[in-house]
């Protein structure tokens, strides 16, 4: 009886299974995909018929079996503006795919032109010349010397997105465009570390400079120091502060606007992380003549 009841098992799995896979290639095969997109679509010049082509689709799989990273890769291959937020399987036989359009960021300074580039830094379109259409000037002597293609994503080892920091403190693509002229990434060695320093070197729209000192730590906490200075900048005219020079001597100045101007707003954290925070952070404000 023991074996009777196995066997009866195994043929309930086995006809389980059987169904399974009939479903999976006949009612649960795919037969319809759709384009959903999430955002503007100001630069996807394709149709709906163009993306979902672009994909390589293959209709008549199950839709459990799909290798659905391909047909981002296919997609995103074929347009860099899109994005490819995910494939939804909706059952029983269609796919839908969610899509973002990739914004222009960052428009990185080379030998080559122009790289205009998202905040993932993959290329957009590349542009021979400058004009008001750039987006925030990003320069690092990483890429100057190298040649990408459209569709690349940039390399660099000093890797930092200022967009996500800002856009964390509340300030979308719009305004940062509308506020910033141009990022310097470069390193700069601390005499009391005694290494390098990741900086960011900011120009703003109107001229003033703030530098945000190792820009891999607390960077959202820097950036919104820098948006709170920035907004209160003028109540800094006619009050006095101490500076040094390269010696360490001290001297006293009554702070003018037109040396406001000219001065770097340096943002940085404490030295003892034990006693503060990632989130604690403090600015100084050094001269130009003895910056």
């Amino acid at each position: 009886m023991k074996k009777k009841g196995w066997l009866i098992v195994l043929g309930v799995t086995v006809a389980i299974v059987v169904l399974f896979v009939i479903l999976s290639f006949t009612l649960f095969s795919l037969k319809h995909i759709e384009i959903d997109y999430r955002t503007s679509t100001q630069n996807i010049e394709m149709t709906d018929e163009e993306i979902i082509e672009s994909g390589n689709f293959k209709k008549g799989g199950s839709v459990f079996f799909h290798g659905k990273k391909n047909y981002i890769n296919n997609i995103e291959e074929a347009n860099p503006y899109i994005k490819v937020i995910n494939i939804e399987t909706v059952f029983p036989s269609k796919f839908v795919v969610h899509i973002a359009e990739r914004q222009e960021v960052y428009a990185v300074e080379s030998s080559f032109g122009y790289y205009i580039c998202d905040e993932e830094m993959k290329v957009l379109r590349i542009q021979e010349e400058a004009d008001e259409s750039l987006p925030i000037l990003l320069q690092n002597k990483e890429v100057v010397a190298k040649e990408y293609e459209v569709g690349d994503k940039i390399e660099m080892a000093h890797k930092v997105n200022i967009y996500s920091a800002f856009y964390e403190n509340n300030r979308p693509l719009g305004e940062q465009v509308a506020l910033i002229e141009k990022i310097e990434l470069f390193e700069e060695y601390d005499k009391v570390l005694k290494k390098d320093i990741r900086i960011s070197k900011l120009t703003l729209q109107n001229g003033l400079v703030f530098k945000i000192v190792d820009d891999s730590y607390g960077l959202k906490y820097k950036v919104k120091m820098l948006i709170d200075v920035f907004s209160q900048y003028h109540n800094f005219v006619g009050k006095e502060i101490t500076v040094r020079d390269e010696e360490g001597k001290e001297t006293k100045v009554i702070l003018t606007e037109e040396n406001l101007k000219s001065a770097t707003f340096v943002i940085a954290s404490y030295y003892d992380k034990t006693s503060h925070s990632e989130s604690e952070c403090y600015f100084d404000i050094v001269l130009s003549a003895v910056a």
